[in-house]
């Protein structure tokens, strides 16, 4: 784990950011396809696999105590044992519910961890260049992006590169904010970057992130992070046992 990450607490760490695996395949492709419909064409995501210069991380929910935490959307477990007090009309509903969901989401099965989002990075040079961030509709607005982002910074530093670039359509004020909070700045505008209606995207790029002063402004984003949300287990890179 990050030393970033290292904070003690007695609240639940409802998410897991750890590189993504041949089995995460299926749900990430979904993650994209419910992100950016209009995408086309998607991410080879089991070529990204091998290859040498992405670097993919996906957000899972940790599921220890999952019942807990009710700004989460449910997952359509089965019907358990507690189910027999409710009315059939109310088993009904939950059933048709789930099967909805799975429609949605066929990769998920139960006892899988389930992947709400994922960023996909390219160590290029000295630089680290996000190439996308996305997120499950249902889990907007809890801050996962942020998360995903800084767990991206955090993978950066760790691998001794010297900046984080990424590109922004021009329209999307909320991210661009978000962006700016964590150092970057506009640096060019590429025309007509994103093919389905061919908006224009802007530049950005982080100051050098191996600085103490960069450092110490990520550890207290970090720390401001999550005071606001539940601290987050982050395996930005792989780990090997000795």
């Amino acid at each position: 784990m990050s030393a970033t990450s290292q904070h003690s607490s007695h609240r639940r760490r409802p998410f897991i950011v750890r590189p993504m695996e041949e089995r995460d395949l299926g749900q990430t492709a979904e993650v994209e396809k419910d992100a950016f419909p209009t995408l086309f064409p998607s991410t080879p995501f089991r070529r990204e696999l091998n290859n040498k210069i992405a670097h993919y991380l996906v957000l899972a929910r940790n599921e220890e105590g999952r019942s807990s935490d009710p700004t989460l959307p449910p997952l359509p477990y089965p019907e358990s044992h507690s189910d027999n007090g409710r009315t059939l009309l109310n088993r009904m509903v939950s059933g048709a519910a789930r099967r909805i969901w799975r429609q949605r989401n066929p990769s998920w099965q139960p006892g899988d961890e389930f992947i709400a989002g994922f960023v996909g990075i390219w160590n290029m040079v000295d630089e680290a260049h996000i190439v996308s961030i996305g997120v499950r509709t249902e889990y907007r607005g809890l801050g996962l992006g942020e998360l995903l982002l800084l767990s991206s910074i955090e993978q950066a530093i760790e691998h001794e590169l010297r900046h984080v670039t990424l590109e922004v359509r021009v329209s999307n004020h909320v991210a661009q904010n978000l962006y700016k909070k964590y150092g970057f700045t506009e640096r060019g505008l590429r025309k007509g970057y994103y093919t389905d209606n061919r908006e224009d995207a802007l530049i950005m790029t982080t100051p050098l992130i191996q600085t103490e002063t960069y450092k110490t402004l990520l550890r207290d984003l970090i720390s401001a992070y999550e005071s606001r949300r539940a601290p987050s287990e982050r395996h930005p890179t792989p780990r090997f046992d000795d």
